[in-house]
């Protein structure tokens, strides 16, 4: 099995992320570090050390031996959730109203399903009865909710010329940037916010290889000409184990029965911890056709189907990511793929438990699709959320 490394980095700059290719005046940021701006960083840092590409350099950055996950925003000894397409909450008051928070997943398995409303009491106790409505972003604490939002700053500045690397009279470029701060009530205390993920390594033997890069400055993003992207490393360490697949499972399907599921049926969430790019034979990308077996799954497992409906049980969304290629100056082809966040439910026959639990280890160890190198194709099997804040 490949060793998981936790890696923590702090920002010492703001960071721009661009959300699409920067091809007009104004562009927004991510609000996390993606895996292939990570490897971007290193691959850079690598160069800068050595000089040119050899035998290291390809099986650190131009092969599948390591696996630069997605860095999320965290605070210290908290860990950061992924809030998924299925969670709810109220539509009027947001956050305000936290303890209206939900996941609806589970809610396909109940015979009558009922109109979810915010039950939360006012000063003069009542009830709110707003209905609840789709949310995203991070959660740094389940119980009670506590919702985790860096802080983005709008920066103006002049436009550079291509051609000559000046400033170009009368035109002005807009970007949003991370400041490493958290959103926070009181906005006179900030809060420092740092970035999270995991790194796996297949080789062992590249992991001082990693280390010794992770020793030199680091730049991220855009805008490094102008103090903007760089980052210094605060914690790498061996990944601390999480709760066993086979627990979170047995959880998930003790929920789901309660709600009204088979007996003779176990249960599975599919939850996407970052984008999934899947192509099919004709090389066009699976989006809402996607099926068991985009994900190797055995052929006893199906989707779950919505009470009387030939709809199954996807929450999904897509999202065209966009890159660029420092090394030849040069915009990467868009890729178009399930955002992360999406949830898929799957059943199959209680006798196949084992078979089907032994392919979701692999999936939850190796990832799906293309580009894994990059972060893509993270999955969690029976993500908590959904059985912890199902009600």
């Amino acid at each position: 099995m490949a060793n998981e490394f936790a890696l923590t980095l702090q920002p010492y700059a703001p960071l721009a992320l661009h959300q699409t290719r920067a091809s007009g005046q104004y562009v927004g940021t991510l609000d996390y570090i993606p895996g292939t701006a990570l490897r971007g960083a290193l691959a850079a840092a690598y160069l800068a050390q050595h000089g040119r590409p050899d035998d290291t350099f390809r099986s650190l950055f131009m092969s599948d031996m390591v696996l630069y996950g997605d860095l999320w925003p965290a605070v210290e000894d908290k860990s950061t959730t992924l809030i998924p397409a299925t969670a709810q909450i109220c539509k009027r008051f947001g956050f305000g109203h936290s303890d209206s928070f939900r996941d609806a997943l589970l809610d396909a398995l109940v015979s009558q399903p009922s109109d979810a409303k915010c039950l939360v009491a006012d000063d003069e106790k009542r009830l709110c009865h707003e209905p609840l409505d789709r949310v995203s972003g991070y959660l740094c604490g389940l119980s009670p909710v506590e919702l985790l939002s860096p802080r983005v700053r709008l920066r103006v500045n002049t436009a550079i010329e291509r051609g000559s690397g000046t400033v170009a009279r009368e035109m002005l470029f807009t970007q949003h940037t991370l400041t490493g701060q958290r959103k926070t009530k009181d906005k006179d205390k900030p809060e420092l916010i740092l970035f999270r993920g995991v790194v796996r390594l297949a080789d062992p033997a590249l992991k001082d290889h990693l280390e010794a890069l992770l020793k030199a400055p680091l730049f991220l993003g855009s805008g490094r000409s102008r103090g903007l992207g760089e980052v210094g490393v605060k914690a790498w360490a061996e990944a601390p184990a999480s709760e066993p697949l086979a627990e979170r499972w047995r959880k998930f399907n003790e929920a789901a029965h309660r709600a009204g599921g088979d007996s003779s049926t176990c249960y599975f969430s599919l939850t996407l911890l970052s984008h999934l790019a899947l192509r099919d034979e004709w090389l066009r990308p699976v989006l809402d056709a996607i099926t068991p077996e985009h994900f190797g799954l055995p052929d006893s497992v199906t989707w779950v189907y919505h009470s009387n409906s030939t709809r199954p049980v996807l929450f999904l969304n897509a999202v065209t990511v966009a890159g660029w290629n420092a090394a030849l100056g040069l915009p990467k082809p868009d890729t178009v793929a399930l955002a992360r966040g999406s949830v898929l439910l799957a059943q199959c026959p209680a006798d196949q438990e084992q078979v089907v639990l032994a392919r979701l280890s692999e999936i939850e160890a190796e990832g799906v699709g293309e580009r894994r190198n990059e972060g893509f194709g993270r999955v969690a099997v029976c993500y908590p959320i959904h059985y912890e804040c199902w009600r």
